[in-house]
């Protein structure tokens, strides 16, 4: 029973972690100006993380000579990860609403480095990466709007991330005290 269940967790770990992985390289590849933010290239060392937790958490279900203190300590690690992802996320995008607007709100959206696609200064004044090609506001809101949204994204699923993988480390240790392997 409790090995089922593992197996339905360590799933939904890998489908997770490919989604972090996922919108953190749209994001990065989206990068006109610059470099891709920090938060954007941790997100995928944070999703490449949780996909290798996922896959020897599997390892370890199948492969009793896997200890299970193994997999409950890379489990322990993975959610600290995921959990600084999602506060960087959160921290970063400082309560924007992706679909709101508002002349302030998409003014935010353009200013923020996460969201913007890089700046540069051509000595005209400040470019954004965001507005390269762009041939209306309307756009221009639309991909502030759809690089928010995948933001977003990313941050929620790394803070639900880290409840699955507190949630792994608990059932791994109620499962040793049982005797058992799960892990």
């Amino acid at each position: 029973m409790l090995s089922t269940v593992a197996f339905g967790l360590r799933g939904i770990q890998f489908v997770f972690a490919i989604v972090v992985l996922g919108l953190a390289v749209t994001l990065f590849k989206q990068q006109v100006y610059g470099s891709a933010p920090t938060t954007t290239t941790y997100s995928i060392f944070t999703g490449a993380f949780g996909i290798i937790v996922a896959v020897a958490g599997v390892a370890g279900l199948l492969v009793e000579a896997i200890p299970s203190i193994v997999n409950m300590a890379l489990d322990a690690v993975m959610g600290i990860l995921f959990l600084g992802g999602g506060i960087a996320w959160a921290v970063g995008l400082k309560g924007i609403n992706c679909k709101l607007q508002e002349t302030q709100n998409a003014q935010s959206m353009l200013f923020n480095g996460l969201l913007n696609e890089g700046t540069t200064d051509f000595g005209h004044g400040i470019d954004y990466g965001v507005t390269d090609g762009a041939t209306s506001e309307q756009e221009i809101f639309d991909r502030l709007s759809s690089n928010c949204q995948k933001a977003l994204a990313d941050e929620v699923v790394q803070f639900i991330s880290f409840g699955l993988a507190i949630g792994l480390v608990v059932l791994t240790f109620l499962s040793r005290k049982k005797g058992g392997y799960v892990s």
